[in-house]
């Protein structure tokens, strides 16, 4: 998945409302285009795509797969939480993904649209870990808006969402937790699932993807795709869906 996080450190996306005017003012075409268009992956709807086991593609609680920016639903959003002239915030970025940059564009062109005045960062990507992965430094560059993309350690609801969003994992340096989310209800929903087999867990981490998401911590911009193709002279060819690619491990070759 490819998304925006809005770190709940910093002002004023402490505010339930000033992050749904982001996710509001968004253009989700206009995002995916800058992603590379339709070939690159699906609308983002969530933060859990398909294929995790508890994934629901067709949950889209802010009607992000209709492709269009809502500026009404945003400005009202903005009058929400006490900010209807709009406000300013930063968009951290890592200068090494050209595909992110265009994203952060695109989003800061939307954005202007209702008020909000976003100044891009395009960091040095090969620190992200103490970048955009030091809350501390986050919250001193005044980071509201963080690009990043992420994918299973393994095939489950815990090996893709738990970095994100338990609170157990938030680290002082490297940490994927961007948001700063460390809600009870949500950490004793991994424990619970963690003692479960895989179908009995997957249900536990579709509750959790829907009070993520009901919290607006984050803005889904594409399900990616990629094109795997492999030589017909390969065998014992297994797609490996934690990696998202051929596992290597498996494969030989036909005499």
């Amino acid at each position: 998945i490819r998304y925006f996080a809005f770190p709940t450190t910093v002002a004023p996306f402490d505010n339930i409302e000033c992050r749904k005017a982001v996710i509001y003012a968004a253009d989700p075409k206009s995002l995916q285009t800058a992603r590379g268009g339709p070939t690159s992956g699906d609308l983002g709807a969530n933060m859990l795509p398909p294929g995790v086991p508890g994934s629901d593609k067709g949950y889209d609680p802010f009607g992000l797969t209709k492709g269009k920016p809502q500026e009404a639903k945003a400005k009202e959003a903005l009058k929400a939480c006490g900010k209807e002239g709009g406000f300013e915030t930063t968009i951290a970025v890592r200068n090494n993904k050209a595909p992110e940059v265009k994203t952060a564009e695109s989003l800061q062109a939307s954005l202007a649209k209702v008020g909000i005045k976003a100044t891009i960062d395009q960091y040095d990507g090969k620190l992200n870990s103490s970048v955009i992965g030091s809350p501390e430094n986050v919250k001193k560059k005044g980071y509201g808006i963080i690009v990043m993309g992420w994918g299973a350690d393994y095939n489950s609801g815990s090996g893709f969402l738990q970095p994100l969003v338990d609170g157990s994992f938030i680290l002082p340096n490297g940490n994927n937790n961007y948001t700063m989310i460390n809600d009870t209800e949500i950490n004793g929903l991994f424990k619970t699932a963690a003692a479960k087999s895989p179908e009995e867990a997957a249900p536990f981490y579709t509750q959790i993807n829907k009070k993520v998401m009901e919290k607006a911590l984050y803005l889904p911009i594409n399900f990616d795709k990629a094109l795997v193709y492999h030589n017909p002279r390969l065998t014992n060819v297994y797609f490996n869906e934690s990696f998202g690619k051929i596992d290597l491990a498996t494969v030989g070759i036909k005499q």
